[in-house]
């Protein structure tokens, strides 16, 4: 009887707890739209990470950032450091890749591009997008939702 018992309420809580109304996680928001903030490309020369100082390279841009799921990304503003660019973009939920049409990697390097696939963090107004390459050098834009 103390069997029945206990099978019969572990089956009425599983019957019931399969009922009950489950709010749906909230969408993550895609990142459209067009975005205005700062690159910057930190190199932490190698000697700093075996125990000698060594100061952090700081190189930074203002840049403005266009994202259109029918257009792609455009990336434009302070040139000098940053090439502006153009091309396609895809987004998953941790990660955003672009397709950079003005990059060549049989090129010299000259100038930063949007250019691979990059974690990122977005939450309708502020878009962080990041990578980090080997300890030494790391990426980072800072972009804010201006429409």
């Amino acid at each position: 009887m103390k069997f029945r018992l206990v099978y019969f309420t572990s089956l009425v809580a599983a019957l019931i707890s399969g009922c009950l109304k489950s709010s749906p996680s909230p969408a993550v928001p895609l990142p459209t739209g067009s975005f205005s903030g700062g690159f910057m490309a930190i190199h932490n020369p190698a000697s700093s990470l075996y125990g000698t100082i060594a100061k952090a390279d700081t190189l930074k841009a203002a840049l403005q950032l266009s994202l259109s799921q029918s257009t792609g990304f455009q990336v434009s503003g302070d040139t000098s450091i940053h090439a502006g660019s153009y091309g396609d973009y895809g987004v998953n939920a941790y990660n955003i890749e672009f397709v950079d049409e003005t990059y060549s990697p049989a090129q010299a390097f000259t100038k930063y591009h949007l250019d691979g696939v990059y974690n990122y963090t977005y939450n309708g107004s502020t878009l962080n997008i990041y990578i980090n390459y080997a300890d030494t050098l790391s990426l980072q834009y800072v972009f804010k939702k201006i429409n």
